[in-house]
């Protein structure tokens, strides 16, 4: 597939948000199988989540009562040509997210390290972002200095893609606590 980063392109026209909030914060992750080609429909259905969970083998995992957050991505950049000094050719993207769970969940952890994902991330205002591209995930352990603090898994998402995740509706499945 050509690459159209520079290409004409047509550029719809920017709708202004007339009240509220979109809350932030990500509080759910869902992680889907790299070979995995789920339609927006599909994302956003309580029933398709639920019934991919049940199957087997599992290739679709709902991470609840998470905390984290995505600032967007860094682009990367390269020399220009002619008077152009530099042009953007894509952006390195990460998220953070924490989770309980230390003993419970090593095993899944470790599991998750070893390959790569898709990815769903939920905002406190019940939007998801999903990400197509292949996600590298590493979770570690944080424990921290203070006894009286508590101990979880850090995750970090990391992923590279010109553009910005889709944003859908979520489903309940994601916002239980």
């Amino acid at each position: 597939m050509a690459d159209t980063t520079f290409c004409d392109v047509t550029v719809p026209d920017y709708v202004p948000k007339e009240c509220g909030v979109d809350r932030a914060g990500i509080i759910s992750i869902g992680l889907i199988d790299l070979d995995q080609n789920p339609t927006r429909l599909n994302l956003e259905s309580e029933a398709f989540w639920e019934a991919r969970i049940a199957a087997s083998p599992q290739l679709y995992y709902v991470i609840n009562k998470t905390r984290g957050e995505y600032a967007g991505g860094q682009p990367t950049t390269e020399d220009g040509f002619g008077t152009e000094a530099s042009r953007v050719t894509g952006a390195d993207h990460t998220a953070t997210v924490e989770v309980e769970g230390l003993s419970e969940n090593r095993d899944f952890w470790e599991g998750v390290n070893r390959k790569r994902w898709k990815l769903v991330m939920i905002t406190a205002g019940e939007l998801m972002y999903y990400v197509s591209k292949p996600v590298s995930v590493y979770a570690k352990i944080n424990n921290q200095r203070n006894i009286k603090g508590a101990a979880f898994w850090t995750v970090e998402l990391k992923w590279q893609d010109f553009s910005n995740p889709e944003v859908f509706e979520a489903p309940d499945i994601f916002l239980e606590e």
